[in-house]
């Protein structure tokens, strides 16, 4: 079982910033397999710059989801992320979209991640994943998307 993170950045040096996140995640958690990144328009609130995304696979850690998202919040923090737009402009973005084929429904955190298989940004790289076949076993993995996303 594995837990897959995506990252997302779209304001300064959007590569650097994954980069950043990728190695501040390494310190916390097992990365097993990384996608390419890929760029793509911003959805939802899309009087923004264009992201860059990357889906990270992890060893599914020994932990609780819970303290996993407060992980990820705290690194999102400490990379400078502010949240003045719902869904707006920002450095870094890390969300969790899967924590092996559990379902997770807390204050914080849903996973399956809602909005995963809206977005090609998240499902193109994800297909990179040895665990996506996985995946497909428990959920459609869509083909056709409202957006575009391409690797860089």
């Amino acid at each position: 079982m594995s837990l897959i993170i995506a990252t997302g950045s779209n304001i300064g040096d959007r590569l650097s910033h994954l980069n950043a996140a990728k190695n501040l995640l390494k310190e916390k958690f097992n990365l097993i397999h990384e996608s390419r990144v890929y760029k793509s328009e911003a959805v939802d609130y899309i009087n923004q710059p264009d992201f860059y995304n990357q889906v990270l696979e992890f060893e599914l850690p020994r932990m609780a989801p819970k303290d996993a998202i407060k992980i990820c919040l705290e690194i999102e923090t400490s990379l400078g992320r502010t949240r003045e737009i719902k869904r707006g402009p920002r450095n870094i973005d890390i969300d969790i979209i899967f924590w092996g084929t559990e379902s997770i429904n807390l204050e914080n955190l849903i996973v399956p991640h809602p909005r995963w298989s809206e977005r090609s940004f998240i499902v193109l790289p994800l297909q990179e994943l040895p665990y996506c076949k996985i995946l497909a076993n428990h959920y459609k993995i869509p083909s056709q998307f409202n957006n575009t996303a391409q690797p860089i």
